[in-house]
């Protein structure tokens, strides 16, 4: 039991020199992140000014399109068809450069239609249009429907934003 008793006032000072001690990396701490206000230069203020003549709206250009008869871009396949949980339609591009499918439609024989969000396709690029519902990706598209959009035997349509027919594939 003495050597008990002896200890104590180690531990007491053990702990009084522990608690200064974090006392005073905290102050040093503070010290050098906070800033001096009295070095530092008076804040200046923003003025906004408002036009007072109307702002002319600029328009956005809607990229150029290929040429009818130069192919660029493909439905490579549809797999899935009649269950919509599996459903997709994979599109390939086909042609050099990029292509903007903005705008532009899948159709299934019903008049049914995907309209395409904003979206560059480059060269050699695939992407997936599925049926069901989702959130879109840069590899991946939802039509958010609730029944499936294919059969065996239906004709896929791809149209621009002209309404030209840039390609098509029927089911197997």
């Amino acid at each position: 039991m003495n050597k008990n008793k002896s200890l104590w006032p180690y531990i007491l000072l053990n702990i009084l020199i522990s608690a200064a001690t974090t006392l005073l990396v905290l102050w040093l701490w503070d010290r050098a992140n906070t800033p001096q206000l009295a070095s530092q230069p008076p804040k200046k203020t923003a003025t906004i000014q408002i036009p007072t003549e109307p702002i002319e709206a600029t328009a956005v250009e809607t990229p150029a399109l290929p040429p009818l008869n130069q192919p660029v871009i493909k439905v490579k396949n549809v797999f899935g068809q009649a269950d919509l949980q599996t459903e997709v339609v994979v599109l390939k591009r086909i042609g050099e450069g990029e292509l903007w499918l903005t705008g532009w439609k899948l159709q299934n024989e019903k008049g049914e239609s995907f309209i395409f969000p904003d979206l560059q396709m480059h060269k050699d690029a695939e992407i997936q249009i599925y049926s069901r519902a989702g959130v879109n990706s840069a590899l991946a598209l939802y039509w958010n429907r609730s029944a499936p959009a294919w059969k065996t035997g239906d004709l896929v349509t791809l149209v621009d934003y002209q309404g030209n027919i840039r390609a098509s594939y029927r089911i197997p």
